[in-house]
């Protein structure tokens, strides 16, 4: 059963490049694992292609705020040898993020985060892209009912639980392997980030340039109309997501914002100001209206700090950053410090 409204349109892979098969399969599982996130946002791609500019350092770009997205797959001056493909899907969240915000600043980086947690907590669940509750098959047949669809994606949820537990620390998805330098898998995910960020076009190329390297991309390209999506496989996905969307609201409380079309970001990514008390939505840092002016002690305050050189963002009572272990900034510990001693004294005051 076919899905009316499908999220990514078409494809284009460079055909006269080695393994071209290879390169549209990437494609296709990248979208396919990206497309939970997209419809609860209705964010929508006409075209995601293979391109490989002269740029050694582009990695992905962003056209038209998702007219169309482009993407390395391959090693600069290695046609034959793919990128990681963790790396591939990481700039793919990155170009998607860039449907809402231009420049890389701190909304940016708040979308961008939250992207690659939905990701992380999908992953988490079993989600491997469409058809994993049927060894990579179309479920096809009869329509499944919502609440079977739920029913399917706790059983799978469960089955990943029990299989992952007490496997190690969980990093992109997946538990630190046996043997493995925690540190090391620590640099490599910080690395990934920041070589991410650097690759993207809007961080080196004004925009008359991206829309020609796009249409070179495609142009060169053989178009490949995407397949309708199985209805089925939008409905498990769902459940899945509704899943991940449990977890978040235990997470947060009463003060979870659920992400969407008009609010992308939700309250996640770090945005998000807590009471403290009772749990309660208070003002997000990104709101159109504000709150009248209070004294800076007794207004709510950040709950997560950034990092100044991968630019993650951590809670606020993290010492160092959980993705490149640096140190959290002194500004943030000078504030903390400074904001327990005033509302110390507001307290003398008042007694």
């Amino acid at each position: 059963m076919p899905e009316v409204d499908p999220l990514i349109l078409s494809f284009s892979h460079l055909a006269k490049l080695p393994r071209a098969n290879d390169a549209l399969q990437s494609l296709k599982k990248i979208a396919s694992l990206v497309k939970p996130i997209m419809r609860n946002r209705r964010w929508k791609v006409k075209t995601l292609a293979e391109f490989y500019p002269n740029q050694q350092n582009l990695l992905g770009l962003n056209e038209g705020r998702g007219y169309k997205i482009c993407l390395r797959l391959r090693y600069p001056g290695d046609q034959n040898q793919f990128l990681p493909f963790e790396q591939v899907l990481d700039t793919m969240l990155h170009e998607l993020a860039h449907n809402v915000h231009g420049p890389h600043d701190a909304k940016f980086h708040a979308l961008w985060d939250q992207l690659r947690d939905e990701h992380e907590s999908l992953a988490m669940k079993g989600y491997t892209g469409e058809g994993f509750l049927s060894d990579g098959k179309r479920l096809g047949g009869r329509s499944v009912p919502m609440q079977e669809a739920r029913r399917m994606a706790r059983a799978a949820a469960e089955q990943r639980r029990v299989l992952s537990s007490g496997s190690g620390r969980r990093l992109g998805g997946r538990a630190v392997g046996p043997g493995e330098d925690i540190r090391r898998v620590i640099a490599d995910a910080a690395e990934r980030r920041t070589k991410t960020l650097k690759g993207c076009a809007s961080e080196t190329l004004k925009e008359d340039e991206v829309r020609e390297i796009a249409a070179t991309a495609t142009n060169n390209g053989f178009r490949t109309q995407a397949e309708e999506d199985a209805a089925n496989d939008a409905a498990i996905a769902q459940a899945l997501w509704e899943l991940v969307q449990e977890d978040e609201k235990s997470k947060y409380g009463a003060s979870y914002v659920p992400p969407s079309a008009d609010n992308p970001t939700g309250n996640g990514g770090g945005t998000i100001l807590s009471d403290g008390n009772t749990g309660a939505p208070t003002q997000q840092l990104t709101g159109q209206s504000r709150p009248p002016a209070i004294p800076s002690y007794f207004a709510p305050k950040p709950t997560s700090w950034a990092c100044e050189v991968c630019t993650l963002e951590n809670p606020l009572n993290y010492l160092c950053c959980d993705a490149c272990g640096t140190e959290r900034p002194e500004k943030v510990t000078r504030s903390l410090v400074e904001r327990a001693s005033k509302r110390q004294r507001v307290t003398i005051d008042l007694t």
